[in-house]
């Protein structure tokens, strides 16, 4: 009997090391979805904190698609001034361009 509960441990184990919750915004942006299908491009607004792995890897895992190449900018906020001089700044984010393999875009297109 021991032997059938060792059985399921592992098993289960094994499960929940291979599952991932990613706790990431990935947006994408409007005009990279008009071109896509010609330059395979898309375009996606994101936290400062999310490598080109990760972004990879999500999109790997989500969607089924091999990712060709990342590239990654990281953007500062702007500063915004109000009607009465009041100053704010914007949040930081980092722009991801992702391309991706010719035979990998009909997965990805809007429909």
């Amino acid at each position: 009997m021991s032997s059938g509960i060792k059985s399921v441990a592992n098993a289960s184990s094994k499960y929940w090391n291979n599952v991932y919750f990613p706790n990431m915004k990935l947006a994408v942006t409007r005009q990279t979805q008009k071109t896509f299908q010609q330059d395979r491009k898309l375009m996606f607004k994101s936290d400062c904190s999310v490598g080109k792995i990760d972004v990879k890897n999500y999109l790997k895992a989500v969607y089924d698609v091999e990712v060709h190449k990342v590239n990654t900018i990281n953007v500062q906020g702007r500063i915004k001034r109000g009607a009465t001089k009041h100053a704010y700044k914007q949040s930081d984010y980092k722009k991801i361009i992702i391309t991706v393999d010719p035979k990998q875009v009909e997965p990805l297109t809007r429909k």
